[in-house]
This record gives C-alpha cells, structure tokens and sequence, in this order.
C-alpha cells in the first residue's frame, strides 16, 4: 500500500504540490485568526517542490504562495496586523517572500545537482554493471578456455610422457644390448659423441686358458658354456675394477687395454696389477685351468673398428707383441715386454727372461729347446758350453746377432777354445751377408720379463730401518682388510703399497707414545683406509706435474670426507675409526682448508699421528711427477712443516727417533 502511494505522489507530485499550496494557503487564510504566524509553513511545501519538481517550479511556487498570501492580505488586512502597523506586516511579507523564493531557489539548485550526480551515478553503475557482466562473461569463456586448455595440456602430457616412457624404455634396452657387448666406458662415450679414434700410449693384456680345448672335449657342452660363463664372471670384475677396456672374447681368450678409452697415466701398473689379481683370483675360486698372460705397452691406434657392426678395438704392434708374449708365457705366469718392465719394476718382483722372437713362423722345437737352455744358463751362468750351444742354435734359426752374443759370452769364460772360436767367425760372415742381402722374413726378438709377485713395501730399508722392521713385522698380519679395497685406487697414481705403509708406520708410532691396544688396533685401520677417497680425484689430477688451482685444491680437500663415506659404505663404520680418518688431514695449528677444521690438542692423536705417518711415506715414495726422497731429507721436510703449524711436533720427534 505504501509502495503504491510512493509511486502515485512521485508520479503526481506537480498537481499535489499546487493543490497542497491552494489548500494551506486557504485553511490558514480562512480559519487561522493569526495568519502571519503560520506564514513559515508555507516553506515546506516549497521546499519538497524544490526537491521533487526542480528549481523552476519550487520558485514559481514560491512566487504564486506570496501573491496568494499578499492578496489575503489585501482582501482581509486585519487578520495579518495584529499590533503591528501596515508597513510592518508588507516588510514582513516582503522579507519571509524574499526568503521563500531563496528557500526554493536554493534547495531546487541541490535538487537539480543532486539528480545530475544520481544520474552520473547511475550512469556509472549501469556502465559498471555492464562492465561487470562483460567480465564476468569473459571470465567465464577464459574458464572454459582454461578447462579445456588444462585438458589439452594434460592430454599433451599424457601423450609426451608415454612417448618418453617409450623412448626411455628403448633407451634402457638398446644400452643394455650395447653393455652386454660393449664396455660401458664406450657406450657413454658413443652416447655423448666424444668417442674419438686416435694413436695414443695404452697397454695391451692377452689372456689365454691352458687345457681349454682339452678339457673341452669330454664335457658336454652346456656345461662347457658354464664352466666358462663362470670364469668369465669372475675374471670381468677385476679387470673393471683396475678400468681395463674389455675388448673381446676369444673363445677361452680375452684382450683388455688399458689406458683406453680413458686416459690413464699409469696404465702399464694397472694393467700389470689386474693381470697379477687375475692369477689369484683363477686360484682362489679353484678353475681347473691354468691361464697365461702377455702385456706389451707402447703406441697403437684405438677406435671404432667396421661399416655397419662396429667395434671399439686397438691396432698397432704391441697388440701382436702382447700376443705372442701370452703364446710364449708359462701357464699360471705373467710375460711383459721391456717398456712396460721399466714403469712397474720398482712395484713387483721380476725376472728377466730370454729374448723372444715376433715372427709367427717359428720352430717350435727349437723354440722349446732354447727354452730349456736359458733356464740351464740361469742357474750356471759360468757354463761356457750352454752359451756356445744358445748360441748354435740362433745360428741354425738365422739370427747371427744373438748367436754372435753367446759365443762371445763363451769364448770370454774359455778364451782358448778353437770351437768357440770358429763359431764366432761364423756369426759375423753371416752378420755381413745379411746387411749385404735383404733376408725375407728376418725376425725380430724383444726382451720379456716374467712377473713374479708385488714388493713388499715394507722391506724397503730407505722407509722403515731393519731393526724397527724386525721388531714391528708382526703388525702388517693384524690388518684385516682386503689389500683389494685400496689398490685400485693407488694404482692409477703409482702409490702402490701406500696404505700398508702408513697403517704399520702410525701403528708403530701409536705404539711408542704409550696407545692402548684398542686405540693402535683403531689407528691401524684408519691409516690403512685414510686415503681410499681419492677415488674422488681424477687420476690425471693425482698425477699432475706443478701447481693446482683453487677449485682443484678444494676438490683434493674433500677426499677425507669421500674415505668415510665409502668405508660406511663397505661396512667399517666403527664412529672412532671414521673420526680418525675424518680428522687425519688437518693442519696441527688450524688453517689447513678441510671442512669441520679442529686444531691442536682437539684434534685426535691417532689422526695426528696418520697425517705423520702418510707425510713420510709419501715423501720417501716415488711418483710419476718425482723421484723418492732419502728418508733423512723426507724428515728435514716434515720437521720444516712442524714450523709452519701442519704436524704435531710431539709426533714428528717420536717418528726422528725411530727412523734415525
């Protein structure tokens, strides 16, 4: 009901307003005796006039209720005097006039300013809500774009992760089939495109079963394949463990090189060290075989070798020398040539062998027989008669120059021998026919040395002095772990024997510093295992000639924290061991650049006493950048690091006293 009037006074308000000022203007002239006391009503309905016609209207309103009141006041003066004289009432009419017309002028002007804002503010919300509705419309197709993006995009993604599952899983497979033919080192190299073929310095190892073929034959074959598969298990790790390349499988056969397609520095060592595990392990799982081993060193070309089935291999001489050194090899030993015989001499126990021919068409009989000979000369090197006989039969195999050396070796031990003599003469008409004619055919001989056994590097008298021997030769039996956990490691920079050496040397000196039993059994182990980190340093780094750059320092410097690491990983975490080996690389006095520095007293006295012990054995060592120090000048070293805060000077002086 309200709403409805609301709606019909907004609708009708004009005819309303003149008709409300008609009926006030009559009430209050015709029933009200005072009339000039009500005369302020009349600004209420102006004012609403105002408000809800406008300005114009308002004032017209104004003017028509002041000519309505003034002609009151004409007709009937006396009900507007009162005690007031006629002036008085026209000033007053004159003035409340004045003021209605302003009243209606004014609140017109902010009526017709406030519809203008309202419209404005209208305007703006009908603006804004069609804005509104715009966006709201355009937020919903982006919604629905995104929807339907997010769906294509996880669609998209589906597609490219089962497409990378795929390629993965093919990827997974095609290495796989390259691993099972291939070493791994090559297949990575292949993958990331730096395989290269190229000449390069690298050792050559034929191994070869003896009796293979024989015993071959009265098994049946599926066995025969298992007997093999299970040599070939066993003989694959230590090859990998010493980074040899496997090149293939001959049968019973196998060709390694080393120092290909990685470059190694030592290689020679490395591969004569496999060769010699590989002896052991043959022994130690109990084959019924005996194998034979050759190993030439020197320059050959290695890379991918044929059109469409490749293979990654080695060319060049030494790969035929290495094989005939193996052909020429005793089973169960282990022939080397004499380049590779000069860079592992002062690591293994050797023997020099007779000089062996490289031509294939040999006299196997003859071959044999100097065989025996040489041996017989090895135990009688005074039998003049063996070296005239030596040397008859390199006379009768057309090889003049080595029958010329053992006459002469003769006549010296019996220089009024006519026989000897004449043969003599013999060799060197033959000697001068030679360099006159080209013989087809002429064989060449190289120098072999057979391989023995590892030195021990506790017998060297410049490290450790017979009588401190004598008296701790006992402790190197105490440790218990495999020499296998560190030697490939000290192969590939030449520090063979490195661990045994600072094991037994910080056992002696914990031993004269007063140690408990446990605490030496403790620092016998960390010293053994101390250095097995350097895994983490590229071997061309160990073996680098000059200075080292910062990022390279920092590299070495993690190597402690790489020894606890792997011997966690192999099950020695004992927490004082791995304390010991954590610490054994801190500078006595601090600033030593390790990570979790302590300094002084704070830091355990078994790994001050391992950083002593592998001071000195590295300096009275060999290296492939330097020779070893005499022991006398390797302390004078230590004692001028004591003054510059790196070693405990109590620990040095205890070692000056057991060396001297």
């Amino acid at each position: 009901m309200m709403e409805k009037f609301k709606r019909y006074l907004s609708q009708y308000f004009e005819h309303v307003f003149v008709l409300l000022i008609l009926l006030a203007t009559s009430i209050i002239n015709y029933y009200i005796p005072y009339k000039i006391a009500f005369l302020n009503f009349y600004f209420l309905p102006i004012i609403l006039g105002a408000y809800y016609l406008g300005q114009k209207r308002a004032m017209l309103g104004a003017v028509f209720s002041a000519l309505l009141v003034l002609g009151y006041m004409l007709l009937t003066p006396s009900a507007f005097l009162a005690a007031n004289s006629t002036d008085q009432v026209f000033l007053h009419l004159s003035i409340w006039s004045g003021f209605l017309i302003l009243a209606g002028a004014v609140v017109g002007k902010l009526q017709e300013n406030l519809k203008l804002e309202v419209a404005n503010a209208r305007k703006l919300n009908t603006q804004l809500a069609q804005s509104q509705q715009e966006l709201n419309d355009s937020n919903i197709k982006l919604l629905d774009n995104n929807h339907s993006l997010e769906d294509r995009v996880q669609e998209r993604t589906q597609e490219l992760q089962q497409s990378k599952s795929a390629i993965e899983s093919l990827k997974s497979k095609v290495e796989m089939a390259l691993y099972s033919t291939m070493d791994s080192t090559v297949v990575n190299l292949m993958i990331e495109g730096r395989l290269r073929n190229e000449k390069r310095l690298m050792s050559v190892m034929f191994v070869d079963l003896v009796g293979f073929t024989s015993y071959s034959e009265d098994i049946r074959p599926e066995n025969v394949v298992a007997d093999l598969n299970r040599y070939l298990q066993d003989m694959e790790p230590v090859m990998l463990a010493y980074h040899g390349h496997i090149d293939k499988y001959m049968g019973d056969g196998i060709m390694c090189e080393f120092g290909v397609p990685q470059e190694f520095v030592m290689h020679r060592l490395m591969a004569v060290t496999c060769a010699l595990k590989m002896q052991a392990m043959l022994t130690a799982r109990a084959h019924p075989w005996k194998m034979r081993v050759g190993i030439a060193s020197g320059a050959a070309i290695a890379g991918l070798i044929g059109s469409h089935r490749q293979t990654y291999t080695a060319i060049g001489d030494i790969v035929n020398l290495a094989a005939r050194l193996e052909q020429n090899c005793n089973p169960g030993r282990i022939l080397v040539d004499k380049f590779t015989h000069e860079d592992i001499q002062p690591f293994f126990e050797t023997r020099k062998l007779r000089v062996l021919s490289t031509r294939k068409d040999l006299d196997l009989r003859k071959e044999q027989e100097l065989d025996s000979l040489v041996r017989k000369i090895i135990a009688q090197p005074g039998n003049a008669q063996l070296h005239y006989q030596i040397g008859q039969i390199h006379l009768n195999i057309q090889e003049p120059v080595e029958a010329l050396q053992y006459f002469e070796a003769a006549l010296r031990l019996e220089p009024k021998n006519d026989t000897f003599k004449i043969a003599y003469a013999e060799a060197g008409i033959n000697i001068k026919s030679q360099e006159q004619i080209s013989v087809k055919g002429k064989r060449h001989r190289i120098e072999a040395f057979e391989v023995i056994s590892l030195k021990d590097p506790l017998l060297n008298r410049n490290k450790i002095p017979q009588a401190l021997y004598e008296k701790y030769q006992y402790v190197a039996a105490q440790i218990s772990i495999p020499e296998d956990v560190t030697l490939p490691s000290e192969v590939m920079d030449g520090s063979v024997g490195q661990s045994r050496v600072v094991a037994v040397l910080s056992f002696i000196l914990a031993d004269n510093l007063g140690l408990s039993e446990s605490d030496k059994r403790d620092i016998l182990q960390a010293g053994f295992l101390a250095d097995i980190g350097k895994e983490l340093i590229s071997p061309n780094l160990r073996n680098r000639r000059g200075g080292l750059t910062i990022s390279e320092i920092d590299i070495i410097q993690q190597h402690p924290e790489e020894s606890c690491r792997l011997m966690r990983k192999m099950g020695y975490d004992k927490p004082a061991v791995l304390k010991l080996v954590k610490h054994s690389h801190e500078h006595y006095r601090g600033s030593g650049g390790y990570p979790n520095q302590l300094k002084g007293n704070d830091i355990p006295i078994g790994a001050r006493i391992i950083a002593v012990a592998d001071a000195y054995e590295a300096l009275t060592s060999s290296r492939p950048y330097r020779e070893s120090w005499e022991r006398h000048a390797a302390l004078g070293e230590i004692n001028s690091e004591v003054e510059k805060g790196v070693f405990d000077p109590v620990v040095v002086e205890v070692l000056a006293k057991l060396i001297a």
